[in-house]
């Protein structure tokens, strides 16, 4: 889209996030465009997974309206918290958040970068899924940063980042959050978000650091009938004054906070919280791998972030990589 027709995409939204009718000639008229131009943005927001009522006589609505995301409510409580971000992006839409991050890193090598979106249309997970990505259905974002540590220093910071997440978000939730390594956040062994951190640098000096997170917040069945997991969304357990941005604001500054306590001391800092947080802790599960598959129970978490398993061969260690772990039924 060009520059205009985001503004205008933007401005179209703020108009119906109120959850009410408003006529397309009363729309065309704040935009300053035509009925058509108008149509044609309803349908450019209609692709968007957002749903848009349009009745002859009443106009345009998004039934529920819109809980739109704040940048200068957002960059307020960053700033008061002393996090390190340098640039913060907060987009209406873009094909991924993370590939945003990596672009900006090119331009700006070193520059803390945070990429926030509405909505993504190519959001990834990992081994490549594509990540749902309703309109302001959710949360989507991502955190590009320099860390002094080589590639070889980082086992367990996508951990670590996760450990970080959930401590947040259990402060809404009542504790009712878990970790399923080696980056899902869990409820009740439903989906609540996902973690992808992708490294690069050397192997003793210097990374980079770009940090994907999706959470689930109010998506619809309707919008998630490509997801093959059971799912479910933060919303539903967290208090009605409690908004996206609020909880955004915390999750951001208490990454950068986890970042800074990992710089100066491992995974090993974070470890000792595994056994409380662990989805799996202690229960049977299953290590699947390219060409086979282990039985164990899980009963800890190395310095390093690999997962730890009591196996008919005795303890047995695995390192994420591309192996998957699903609880086992006996």
């Amino acid at each position: 889209m060009t520059n205009k027709t985001i503004l205008r995409t933007e401005k179209l939204l703020r108009i119906l996030a109120d959850g009410k009718f408003h006529s397309g000639e009363s729309i065309a008229q704040q935009l300053a465009v035509s009925r058509t131009a108008v149509w044609k943005l309803i349908q450019k927001i209609s692709d968007w997974q957002l749903e848009v009522y349009s009745v002859r006589g009443k106009g345009y609505r998004i039934p529920g309206g819109l809980d739109l995301l704040d940048k200068s409510a957002l960059m307020a409580q960053l700033q008061l918290a002393g996090a390190s971000f340098e640039q913060v992006h907060v987009l209406t839409s873009l094909d991924s958040t993370a590939d945003f991050v990596a672009n900006q890193w090119k331009q700006s090598p070193g520059v803390a970068t945070v990429c926030i979106a509405e909505h993504q249309s190519a959001g990834r997970g990992r081994k490549g899924r594509r990540w749902v990505s309703p309109f302001a259905a959710n949360l989507y974002f991502s955190i590009g940063v320099a860390l002094p540590l080589g590639l070889s220093a980082l086992g367990g910071v996508s951990l670590a980042v996760g450990m970080s997440l959930a401590q947040t978000l259990n402060r809404f939730a009542d504790d009712q959050i878990k970790i399923k390594w080696p980056n899902d956040l869990l409820v009740a062994h439903k989906k609540l978000a996902g973690i992808l951190v992708e490294a690069s640098g050397d192997s003793t000096d210097s990374s980079f650091l770009n940090i994907g997170v999706g959470i689930n917040w109010q998506m619809q069945d309707k919008q998630a009938e490509t997801i093959e997991q059971p799912w479910t969304n933060l919303k539903t357990l967290v208090g009605k004054d409690v908004s996206r941005g609020d909880i955004l604001a915390q999750l951001l500054i208490n990454i950068d906070q986890t970042l800074s306590q990992y710089q100066q001391g491992g995974f090993k800092h974070f470890s000792q919280d595994w056994a409380q947080l662990s989805a799996l802790y202690q229960q049977p599960v299953t290590i699947y791998r390219t060409h086979d598959k282990v039985d164990g129970i899980e009963i800890g978490i190395e310095d390093n972030g690999a997962l730890k398993l009591q196996t008919a061969n005795g303890v047995e260690v695995f390192h994420s990589g591309e192996v998957s772990l699903r609880k086992r039924a006996l």
